[in-house]
């Protein structure tokens, strides 16, 4: 009896639900609002309406612009199962990580000597020191460490600019994979810059600055950097697993929102990079358009040469697709 009035209420919040709001908020704003659901009922209710937006994977929005490299029915199939909740152990803090998760008999799988697994409802704040000692960072978010290492080594500290810090995971990676390193950090949104600089401190970094920057418009450029990582906005395409409600009817005009967006914020970032200076561009997309387009406009215009690239697939791992692509400049 209690499953059929779930799948009738499920079936009404699927109806009515037309985004952009992302799911989990929407079903946050209705339990909010309807007290009479229990824990169990939210969480049935809630499974339904996720189990429908997975089931619409077999039609991935935009499947002819998917990168070849994707294997697209591996890829597509992976959307029926909720992605793994990832850590990263930082450098010199496995025991203590994991002698604090075996103390408090929480389940988790070692992918390797940095990277722990665990059932995507797990909750880790009260029982390790987030940023501290290990930060929650997708397995392939993590992955993009490779690319940094790429990076010739200095004993001068790298001037790094990480021009779309959002909540700072990719800056502490920066720091942890890169030393010695004077860390610049910015965002378009003042909000999330606020729980940046929090992030980082309780990560123990101090950022040289700390800026709202809008790079998709003109800046000033009062000094150039030895190296910017540029994590653009995307479809998001490569994180729809967590967020199955955006296979619904994404279509070519919103990528090219998001295409056209990239163009002008690596259009104004490049002249903010030395001469023999290092961008790594990063996307959490799928779509050729957002990826190997944009890297390839970037060589064409005879300033960069590619030192890597490439798609960190998630599909078989129960994670993230990204794509990165580390390039250094040659000229001006």
């Amino acid at each position: 009896m209690y499953h059929i009035s779930h799948q009738n209420i499920a079936q009404k919040l699927i109806a009515e639900y037309q985004g952009p709001t992302p799911l989990a908020l929407y079903l946050k704003k209705y339990f909010a609002a309807n007290k009479k659901h229990g824990s169990k009922d939210r969480k049935s209710i809630s499974a339904l309406c996720y189990e429908h937006f997975r089931n619409l994977s077999a039609q991935f929005p935009l499947q002819a612009l998917i990168s070849p490299v994707i294997d697209l029915e591996k890829f597509k199939q992976s959307h029926v199962q909720q992605p793994l909740l990832f850590i990263r152990i930082r450098p010199g803090k496995k025991e203590v990580v994991e002698q604090a998760l075996q103390k408090a008999s929480i389940v988790f799988e070692k992918i390797n000597d940095t990277t722990f697994s665990f059932a995507n409802t797990t909750a880790l704040q009260n029982v390790i020191h987030l940023n501290k000692d290990a930060v929650i960072q997708d397995f392939n978010s993590q992955a993009l460490a490779s690319l940094l290492q790429l990076i010739p080594v200095t004993e001068k500290p790298l001037v790094v600019w990480d021009a779309c810090a959002a909540s700072g995971g990719k800056s502490i990676l920066i720091k942890d994979y890169i030393a010695p390193v004077q860390l610049h950090v910015s965002d378009i949104r003042e909000n999330i810059l606020f729980n940046c600089e929090k992030r980082l401190k309780e990560a123990g970094i101090v950022a040289a600055s700390v800026q709202v920057v809008d790079i998709t418009l003109p800046f000033d450029i009062k000094k150039q950097f030895d190296f910017i990582f540029a994590d653009l906005p995307c479809s998001g395409s490569g994180t729809w697993g967590r967020t199955p409600e955006n296979l619904m009817g994404f279509n070519e005009k919103q990528l090219a929102t998001f295409t056209t967006l990239q163009s002008k914020m690596l259009h104004h970032l490049t002249p903010a990079l030395k001469v023999g200076g290092y961008l790594l561009a990063a996307t959490c997309s799928v779509y050729k358009n957002e990826n190997e387009d944009q890297i390839q406009r970037l060589m064409a215009t005879n300033k960069f040469k590619l030192v890597a690239q490439e798609y960190f697939m998630g599909y078989e791992k129960q994670a993230d697709t990204l794509f990165g692509a580390l390039l250094q400049k040659i000229a001006e």
